[in-house]
């Protein structure tokens, strides 16, 4: 069997480039020829502590662009030579799933991935669909949003003034989801992040936006947006011990809240020497019993909801070509 390069974690801290088999595409899954691919947070999990690993080497990688070079059984969406974007939700050190997408090749799922119009850049689209999905997946799925019937939506929904925050809004996650909620219609979300970002995301949709470290983020939060001062919905596109903390403050209590796991300890996204976890510590929880606090797994989105990641990739291409 013919081989190719891949970048792999081949042990906790160390990376190297290593040869693997090229695989034939299966049933329902294409042969991707990559082109790019780009790394996430979430690699660095797996290169700086093995999370999420169950053997070495794992190839590194969860996104992806590149031309369809052959197509298996029962595939009709999508043809050897169209240019695609792609996601690679499983596997990652596991024998269950396709590997990593810094390789060569990658085998993926046919509905994990997407056309790219003539108009985005390759190197562009190999940015969007874990940031993308994770934005549309956490909004119309897990805070239970309603999906417009196109985007922008036609006309903006009933619940368009829900105040909801984007809470690290300038991370690519949290600026998909501003613009995204723009589209969607909706008229009272605010953001938080560094003063520097604050009018860029203002033109991406936010109607309010806040310094997140802010000593009185709270009190700005309440003059700003009226009402009981708090928000209905958050998304958190941190989700670490001190971002929790914050959002507490300004979240109303029968409110919901989005984390994107891990939760990690500390005050960033980076991994601290406390670690990671998968749901808040009991003993360390600050919000109010009745906050509903919602555990958003990406990679595992296409087992509970019924959208897959091209068609969420298309909404993509509805709204920005």
């Amino acid at each position: 069997m013919p081989t190719h390069t891949a970048i792999a974690a081949i042990a906790p801290g160390q990376f190297d480039a290593i040869q693997v088999e090229t695989e034939e595409p299966g049933a329902g899954q294409i042969l991707v020829k990559v082109a790019y691919a780009s790394m996430i947070a979430f690699d660095t999990y797996i290169t700086d502590v093995g999370y999420f690993v169950a053997d070495y080497p794992v190839i590194l990688g969860f996104n992806a662009s590149g031309t369809v070079a052959a197509v298996g059984a029962g595939v009709t969406s999508l043809a050897v030579g169209d240019r695609i974007a792609g996601f690679a939700i499983y596997g990652q050190g596991r024998k269950d799933g396709p590997k990593g997408t810094m390789q060569e090749f990658v085998v993926l799922p046919a509905f994990q991935c997407a056309k790219v119009s003539s108009n985005i850049a390759l190197d562009a689209a190999a940015t969007i669909p874990d940031n993308f999905i994770t934005s549309f997946y956490t909004l119309f799925d897990q805070l239970g949003l309603p999906i417009p019937s196109s985007f922008p939506a036609p006309s903006p929904p009933p619940n368009h003034d829900t105040a909801i925050l984007i809470y690290g809004a300038g991370s690519t996650t949290g600026q998909y989801a501003l613009q995204l909620l723009r589209a969607a219609g909706y008229t009272s979300v605010a953001a938080t992040a560094s003063p520097k970002h604050h009018a860029f995301l203002r033109a991406l949709g936010a109607a309010h936006v806040f310094d997140y470290a802010s000593p009185t983020l709270a009190e700005d939060v309440a003059r700003a947006i009226g009402g009981d001062g708090k928000f209905a919905l958050v998304l958190d596109a941190i989700s670490a011990e001190g971002t929790l903390a914050r959002v507490a403050q300004v979240v109303r209590a029968r409110g919901s809240v989005a984390l994107l796991l891990p939760i990690k300890a500390g005050d960033t996204v980076a991994v601290g020497e406390a670690g990671m976890y998968q749901s808040v510590p009991e003993t360390r929880n600050p919000f109010a019993a009745e906050t509903k606090i919602l555990y958003v797994r990406t990679f595992t989105y296409a087992e509970v909801c019924c959208i897959s990641s091209g068609l969420i990739l298309f909404y993509f291409i509805m709204m920005f070509v």
